[in-house]
């Protein structure tokens, strides 16, 4: 073995799973971030999933109980905050904005995409620990979208495991550390009239784990208004991808009109 798994997996760290969860416990360790703000991503992809008849997850639906109850995978990890494995693909069409308005189905434009190296993943360090690394991301794609968070309508934010998510949501600007659990309570992130709308079509963890690329379509359904969780007048939506691992991006998807 080389690099950082020289180090590493000769004591068994070997999988995604240990690795994100060593950043996640140091996260919640920091700013008191309870289990219960994991399970809310958990049940809110749930939630959205029972709306979306393609969803692995569909007519499966998961309680807080359930949640709990569930096997630890790698704390601070449940079954329930791990996507899961499943074969399917995604594709999307990208073309110029004068092709676009020719073709059959409504355009969903790029209004802007950023990505960020971040410091190096793998070495665990004390300046490491305990970040998506999407600072950088986050500063880029507003910079160039020319517009803050608080415009977004919707997001869909990659969750191979649902630690991550809290963690990009602070670093791309939707919320604090120290505030993160509280915005991701109460229900805020179900269904389509929720205060933050959210994975709308269930996510990695309950639509399918196709490398969350089928974010990036649900986007496009919500720009179009065909999502099965739609969310009235959207005019962006967001899609960050891979928090967790470096090099991340993000894309900003706009209402054609």
């Amino acid at each position: 073995m080389g690099g950082p798994f020289a180090w590493n997996g000769t004591y068994g760290m070997l999988t995604p799973a240990q690795q994100c969860a060593l950043h996640t416990a140091r996260f919640m360790h920091d700013h008191g971030v309870s289990q219960e703000a994991l399970c809310e991503i958990a049940l809110a992809c749930y939630a959205n999933a029972q709306r979306n008849p393609r969803a692995l997850r569909f007519g499966k639906p998961l309680t807080r109980e359930a949640y709990h109850a569930s096997r630890w995978i790698v704390r601070p990890f449940h079954l329930y905050d791990c996507c899961p494995e499943n074969d399917g693909a995604a594709a999307v069409v990208v073309t110029t904005a004068e092709r676009a308005r020719d073709l059959p189905h409504r355009p969903a434009p790029i209004l802007a995409a950023a990505s960020g190296l971040g410091p190096a993943y793998g070495a665990f360090d004390q300046a490491t620990l305990g970040s998506a690394h999407y600072q950088q991301v986050g500063k880029h794609l507003w910079e160039n979208a020319g517009c803050r968070p608080e415009d977004v309508d919707v997001a869909q934010f990659y969750e191979n495991f649902t630690g991550q998510v809290l963690m990009a949501l602070c670093e791309m600007g939707f919320t604090t550390p120290d505030g993160v659990e509280e915005f991701v309570s109460g229900g805020r992130l179900v269904g389509p009239d929720a205060a933050f709308p959210f994975n709308t079509s269930g996510g990695n963890l309950g639509e399918a784990y196709i490398h969350g690329f089928e974010l990036v379509n649900e986007s496009v359904r919500q720009i179009r208004g065909t999502s099965t969780c739609q969310v009235k007048s959207v005019e962006r939506a967001l899609v960050v991808a891979g928090p967790g691992y470096c090099p991340g991006s993000a894309v900003l998807f706009g209402d054609p009109t």
